[in-house]
């Protein structure tokens, strides 16, 4: 039996609740998060939360320990060259398929990301978070393979605790980073898919990511 629209728009939002909230949070802060308390939390039964900390864990966000239960990974200096070349190999391998060109609604999203990382504050870990969120929406909406959109998005949200961390040691560099990706995707003059994901790895590139 399908979910209905109400059901998928709660574990929907109940996923993204959940991912901002590990996301934001600073390195070195210990997160447990506990099945009864999320089920109250979002008024849902233990089945969807346990769908929802089953994708989080495909995406690295957690673990299970034991003893403990469902746990934030902790960010280990020592994996954050492998992830950053994960990352980069799924960029790649995207590359690889027959992408769809760029609809004027996606460019016109290009352009209104551009301009709320114009207005992000240094400070502003919420909208800087908005922004790598937005974007990751545009980017895997462009994915035709399911397999492979499924793996981006795992990668990418690892790529986004780095980013957040980063954030919280040096937020000067951490938004103007941000800023340079976001103006470097904006300048795109092929308006298309493959120039568009050609410009994320060559920014990333640039700030040492990858």
């Amino acid at each position: 039996m399908s979910q209905g629209p109400q059901t998928e728009s709660k574990h929907a939002h109940a996923l993204e609740a959940l991912r901002r909230s590990i996301c934001l949070a600073t390195p070195d802060e210990d997160m447990v998060l506990h099945e009864t308390a999320l089920t109250a939390e979002f008024g849902m039964s233990r089945t969807p939360i346990r769908q929802i900390l089953q994708r989080l864990a495909y995406e690295r966000l957690v673990e299970t320990r034991s003893g403990v239960g469902t746990a934030v990974v902790p960010l280990r200096p020592e994996n954050r060259a492998r992830d950053a070349l994960v990352h980069k190999g799924i960029l790649e391998a995207v590359l690889l398929l027959d992408l769809p060109k760029l609809s004027i609604t996606q460019h016109s999203d290009i352009l209104a990301i551009s301009g709320l990382a114009s207005l992000a504050g240094e400070d502003d870990r919420d909208l800087q978070y908005d922004i790598r969120s937005r974007l990751h929406a545009l980017m895997s909406a462009l994915i035709p393979d399911p397999i492979l959109r499924d793996a981006f998005s795992a990668s990418y949200w690892r790529i986004v605790r780095w980013q957040m961390s980063d954030l919280a040691a040096d937020a000067p560099a951490a938004a103007e980073a941000l800023r340079g990706l976001v103006r470097h995707l904006a300048s795109y003059e092929a308006q298309n898919s493959i120039d568009l994901f050609n410009r994320v790895i060559e920014a990333e590139k640039l700030q040492g990511s990858c």
